[in-house]
């Protein structure tokens, strides 16, 4: 029997790839696509040790159970307990679904019985590629509806936007399909209504944006004379409901959102200007991103500005 180690090696980054992002969008996390990369790769490395008899301990369900662990740390960092056990549960969720589509697509193509004697199991590229579609479209569409019941259990934070020395105070909702990120960076969006930001961006920009309608902002940027401001300006484009459209959007220094495990904070956060309400009859002023609470580690210190009711 002949091993094609090259061939392992790339069929299973690619496979490690697919799962490990495939997670990171049914969490609603972000991540960078260099660490998932590398973790994949790792993975493809370990399937690898299958060569090695003396290695054959780590083929075990605790060696695997491990690796796994390893591999999640590994692409998207150190997170709360919580959360990593989540991922973890995630990963293994996907795999299965995506080993499972891949062979349910290999019985649907074989216009032979399996029970045959001359009929062997064959799975080649297009197969796997096919198979793997077939999984991503039905973890996307199903997996992340039914996940997203348990962030829904508390929608409401508390949390801080700071920008320029000044700082607001907002009740947010978490909105678990707010998948929105910037072209730049891939940095979650916040999105803010924009009364909310006046006291936050400075005169200038407050004058320049109760001037104009929401719909001549992009437009008329240049009449906004706070330089610092427009050089954190980024466009967000989205998906409405009439089609496609832009987004103001500019980068504050941070934002901390209270959770029940301390202080979600990070300065790797666009806000994007929404001239509309949230939350008929409450006092939301934003929709907040997922990947605010699941991506970044929390801190029981408050900081500078001191979050309501603290």
């Amino acid at each position: 029997m002949y091993i094609y180690a090259d061939v392992v090696l790339v069929v299973n980054f690619i496979m490690n790839s697919i799962i490990l992002a495939v997670t990171a969008y049914a969490a609603g996390i972000s991540f960078r696509w260099y660490r998932l990369f590398l973790a994949a790769l790792a993975g493809g490395m370990y399937v690898l040790i299958g060569i090695f008899p003396e290695l054959k301990i780590l083929y075990g369900t605790a060696g695997k159970l491990i690796v796994s662990v390893a591999l999640i740390l590994a692409a998207f960092g150190r997170r709360p307990v919580k959360i990593t056990i989540m991922l973890v549960g995630i990963f293994f969720i996907v795999s299965f679904a995506l080993g499972g589509a891949t062979l349910g697509w290999l019985y649907f193509i074989q216009s032979e019985s399996p029970y045959w004697s001359d009929s062997n199991i064959q799975i080649s590229w297009k197969t796997l590629a096919v198979g793997s579609a077939v999984a991503v479209t039905l973890l996307v569409f199903l997996a992340r509806r039914m996940l997203s019941s348990m962030f829904r259990r508390k929608t409401f934070y508390r949390a801080k936007i700071e920008y320029d020395g000044r700082c607001e105070e907002i009740v947010g909702m978490m909105d678990t399909g707010n998948g929105l990120y910037s072209l730049l960076g891939r940095k979650p969006v916040v999105l803010l209504a924009w009364q909310s930001a006046l006291n936050l961006v400075g005169s200038q920009v407050a004058s320049y944006l109760t001037a104009n309608s929401s719909e001549a902002w992009l437009a008329r940027l240049d009449e906004c004379k706070d330089s610092v401001w427009l050089a954190r300006v980024e466009i967000i484009p989205c998906q409405s409901v009439g089609g496609k459209s832009m987004l103001l959007g500019f980068r504050p220094d941070s934002i901390t959102v209270m959770t029940e495990e301390g202080l979600a904070y990070t300065s790797e956060v666009l806000i994007g200007l929404y001239d509309g309400v949230f939350g008929n009859g409450s006092d939301c002023q934003a929709l907040l991103h997922p990947a605010l609470i699941t991506s970044f580690n929390t801190t029981k210190e408050a900081g500078v500005c001191a979050l309501p009711g603290r």
